[in-house]
Order: structure tokens, then sequence, then C-alpha cells
């Protein structure tokens, strides 16, 4: 289980702020970066925007502090917290002391909030949270940090994917998607299959079910307003696809879930 000694969110230091550890910490240390920053990295120094995580492993050493230059930000802000040794989860591989870019960086801002207020708290299941949560963290750190498998295409099309999940009524029209995306279609097939084992035509299609199958066990709506309600402009096209992908018609469906 990992256990966390200190931690410290939203942490601010004034311009001349600069870290100096020579032999780095005994324990392992996490910081997520929240405004331009600066690194000693391989015998020269890096600028780096806000938004990124470093992990330093321990007795590793530490120099940074903000970047120059960044009128715009006076105070150098981070969250941060020690670990102690071993971390199992992250890969002999992983780039530690280098800044990693996060992509969305909130969600792993919000991730640690949620670990900095299970620290200071006391519930029933507080270690085990803390673990699972932490092991998030630097699962979701070393993913960012794999750019070869993770390239810069995959954040967009995983947006895509959410927004086909969250908006089924959509009309998802591949050629413009690709295009918007700046590749061809045959790439865009090809990689979007590649990431996430199936088509993008398959996840509108599963998306528009899923969301007629909520709609149908939590409204009393017809069935020619689900289908409407979720992008088919057909209702006898609705209810092919349905039947094919449930093994059953909509109305037996319903009728199935007591409504």
């Amino acid at each position: 289980m990992l256990h966390i000694t200190k931690i410290g969110e939203n942490t601010e230091h004034d311009r001349q702020f600069l870290v100096d550890r020579p032999h780095g910490h005994p324990v392992l240390l996490l910081i997520l970066v929240k405004t331009p920053a600066k690194f000693y990295v391989d015998s020269e120094w890096v600028e780096t925007p806000s938004g990124i995580a470093v992990i330093f492993r321990e007795g590793q050493q530490h120099l940074y502090g903000p970047a120059d230059g960044s009128p715009d930000f006076p105070a150098y802000t981070d969250d941060w917290m020690h670990i102690e040794p071993p971390v199992p989860v992250l890969s002999e591989h992983f780039p530690f002391g280098k800044p990693v870019p996060l992509h969305h960086a909130e969600e792993f801002y919000s991730l640690f909030h949620l670990i900095h207020t299970e620290f200071y708290g006391a519930s029933l299941h507080k270690n085990r949270i803390i673990d699972h949560l932490t092991t998030a963290l630097l699962n979701k750190i070393e993913d960012e940090s794999n750019t070869e498998e993770y390239p810069e295409i995959y954040y967009h099309l995983a947006a895509l994917r959410e927004s086909i999940y969250q908006y089924p009524k959509n009309e998802w029209n591949i050629p413009d998607i690709a295009a918007s995306l700046h590749i061809s279609e045959g790439y865009f097939h090809s990689v979007y299959k590649h990431y996430f084992k199936t088509t993008c035509i398959s996840d509108v299609i599963d998306s528009r079910i899923q969301a007629a199958s909520e709609l149908l066990t939590s409204t009393r709506k017809s069935i020619e307003e689900v289908a409407e309600i979720c992008g088919y402009h057909n209702t006898e096209h609705f209810v092919r696809q349905f039947r094919k992908k449930n093994g059953i018609t909509p109305a037996r469906y319903r009728k199935n879930c007591g409504i």
C-alpha cells in the first residue's frame, strides 16, 4: 500500500523561489505545477508551461523554480506530495525528474484534491481510498508521459468519443470529423480502432441505443419520440438497430422492464 508522508495543495511562492536540493529527498516527490516554471534537466534549464507533473525518485536532484519573464504569473504554485518508496506502480522506464505535460490538467488537480482531502480526514476507509486514488494519479501521469503510445491524436479521439456518448443525437459525420482533425478518413478509422478496439460508427450506434434504453425505462415517451431524441430520423431504422443490439424490439424491452 502506498504511504504518503506529507502533502500540500496550491502552495504558492514568490518570484525568488528556487528549490535546490542536490540529493533530493529520501522519499519520492510528486509535484503538479500550476504556473510556468523551469527545471534543470540533463545539465540544462528547461522552461515549462503551467499544467505539468514531475516525479523525482528518492535521492534524485531537485532544481526548479518559476519560469523567467512571466509577469502574468507573479507566484510559483504547485501541488506536492511525498510518498515512501518503493512505488511499484511506476515502471522502470518512467522519466523521473523530467516534466510531463498534462492534457486536461484540471482532472489531475481534482484527483489530487481528493487525495489531499482524505489525507487530513479520518474516514473508516481512509488508507484504502488514498492508496487507490494515488495509484490512479501515478498511473495517469505515466500514461501522459508515454507519448509514443499516446500521441496528441489520442487525446483528440478520446474527447471525440466522450462527446459521442454525451450527445448521441448529433450528426456524427466521419468525413467532417477526419477533416477537423486534419487526418485522412482511412487513418481516422485505423487509429480509432487501434485505441478503442471498435469503430467510430459502432460507438455512435451504441451511444444511441444506450440512450434509448435509458429513455425507454425512465420515461413515458413514445417509441417515435425516443428515436428522434437519440438521433434517428426514421423510427423503423431505430427499431431495427435496437433489435439487432438487444435481441428484442424497443416496445418489448420496455414491457420486459415493467414500464
